[in-house]
C-alpha cells in the first residue's frame, strides 16, 4: 500500500469516527427524536447520554433498537430513550 492510500485511509476512518459520535440524544428524549437525528444524520446509532451526570455516555441506541419497539406496537413518540435502555438495549457499564 502506498502512502497516499494509507493516508487516505486513515483521514477517511476518523472522519466516520468524529460524525458517529458527534451525534447524540439524552436518555429523556423520545424515540421518535433518536430515529429524526438518525436519519438526518446518515447514522444507524447514536450515543446516549446520561444529563445528569455532566452529559456522559451511558449507552447506545441503533436501529435495530428502534425497529424491535415498533414490532413490539410501543408509540415512539410516547417511549423514552431510556426505557429501551432500561429494557437492556446497549447500556453502558457504569463504572
Amino acid at each position: 500500500m502506498t502512502t497516499t492510500a494509507a493516508s487516505t485511509r486513515s483521514r477517511r476512518r476518523a472522519a466516520m469516527t468524529t460524525a458517529a459520535i458527534s451525534t447524540t440524544v439524552d436518555q429523556y428524549d423520545h424515540v421518535a427524536a433518536a430515529t429524526y437525528l438518525m436519519k438526518h444524520a446518515g447514522t444507524t446509532t447514536l450515543a446516549v447520554l446520561d444529563g445528569q451526570r455532566s452529559n456522559q455516555p451511558m449507552g447506545r441506541i441503533t436501529q435495530t433498537d428502534i425497529a424491535a419497539a415498533m414490532a413490539q406496537g410501543q408509540d415512539l413518540n410516547e417511549i423514552r430513550i431510556r426505557d429501551l435502555l432500561a429494557q437492556g438495549h446497549a447500556l453502558f457499564a457504569r463504572l
